[in-house]
């Protein structure tokens, strides 16, 4: 999160169709200081009817989870002594284990599930391209859920389908506790998408968010001073959003600048926040003589077309930098500098280390981050 905002201006505009969305604006007071990302730490809270976990009963045991879901599930995989422990383990604390997620660790199909926020746009399209290519090409299916529509929790249609999987990748903009206690209950080989995890029997896939960003400003402080450098995110809570806040932040500091309690926004990742924003900034200030390095290709885009709209020349006038270089960035005019993030490569991964995970479960977790890089086009030159 950037600041501790003390303020918030909040307007309606119209979103795609007929219903409005609220966008806030955030505005820090002069003492407000940086406090760093927020991190979405996935919490095993795991609890079976009696409210005890499969956590409470690997802990008290001595054992992994993983071993536990054996004992329960495919007793022959155990030694006889462990099996043993765990079972009085078991009966001692009053554990219930989950039915479904029995049923989820009892299947092996060569399936992996994936659960993205969205499956609309070429972000997505592009993961799920190289997650499926890798899939296919070490004999495994893809069974893909979106919780797009559900408000970060899962149907129960959806949730029943998972009992044909035999690893899943999660990226979900808010934690989902539900979802994550059956995976954890199961014992099911897990890969966390663009999240921070803790436990040592989950793996992780993201991007180098920093160092892109961070490459993006340094390259908009060439033309422009920091004070007239600004940041245009999506929601505040997104991992990728705050880290790449952060970095710009801090290459804000690099070049000797505080920034400015205006210099950092968060709405939401779509055109209408960036068209939003730009507005808003040509009401008070103007546009003249700055650069935006915004969240994603499309609040890039909104932006562009609010400061088009007014008569400002981009770049004579406005330096603007996108992330994520989707093909927005190389159709609009001038065409858009972007930070190149790696989606298909990020989709070969996850399949990569769910694989890994189904065939050797006992393995030390995985964090892997892809490099980013910036590719300058003609709105920033």
């Amino acid at each position: 999160m950037i600041a501790t905002f003390t303020s918030t201006k909040t307007f309606t505009f119209a979103a795609r169709g007929p219903a409005a969305r609220r966008v806030a604006f955030h505005h820090s007071p002069p003492a407000a200081r940086y406090h760093g990302p927020v991190t979405r730490k996935a919490k095993p809270a795991s609890t079976s009817r009696g409210g005890v976990s499969i956590q409470d009963v690997a802990q008290a045991a001595g054992v992994s989870i993983a071993t536990v879901s054996r004992v329960l599930n495919q007793p022959d995989l155990v030694s006889a002594d462990t099996a043993a422990r765990v079972r009085e383990t078991v009966r001692r604390l009053g554990y219930v284990p989950n039915a479904f997620a029995q049923g989820l660790s009892r299947r092996s199909g060569k399936v992996l599930g994936i659960v993205l926020p969205d499956i609309h746009g070429e972000f997505y399209s592009e993961l799920l391209r190289g997650a499926d290519e890798e899939a296919r090409r070490r004999g495994f299916h893809l069974l893909v859920s979106s919780d797009a529509h559900d408000h970060g929790h899962p149907t129960r249609s959806e949730n029943l389908a998972f009992g044909l999987i035999d690893g899943l990748a999660l990226m979900l903009t808010e934690p989902n506790e539900e979802l994550w206690r059956e995976t954890i209950d199961a014992a099911l080989p897990t890969v966390v998408l663009d999240a921070e995890v803790s436990e040592d029997f989950v793996d992780s896939v993201g991007v180098d968010n920093t160092n892109g960003a961070r490459e993006a400003t340094l390259h908009l402080l060439e033309s422009v001073p920091a004070s007239r450098c600004f940041f245009v995110g999506g929601p505040r809570e997104n991992f990728d959003s705050s880290q790449r806040a952060e970095a710009f932040v801090a290459a804000l500091r690099e070049a000797g600048h505080e920034p400015g309690p205006t210099q950092v926004a968060f709405g939401e990742y779509s055109i209408d926040w960036g068209r939003a924003w730009a507005r808003e900034r040509l009401l008070h200030t103007g546009l003249d003589s700055c650069a935006v390095l915004a969240g994603n290709d499309e609040i890039a885009l909104g932006v562009m077309q609010a400061a088009q709209d007014a008569g400002v020349a981009i770049p004579g006038s406005l330096r603007l930098v996108g992330f994520d270089d989707t093909r927005i960035a190389t159709l609009v005019r001038p065409t858009l500098s972007s930070v190149h993030v790696p989606m298909g490569d990020v989709g070969a991964a996850v399949v990569r280390l769910l694989v890994e995970r189904v065939t050797d479960s006992e393995r030390p977790a995985r964090r892997e981050k892809l490099a980013t890089r910036l590719i300058v086009r003609d709105s920033s030159r």
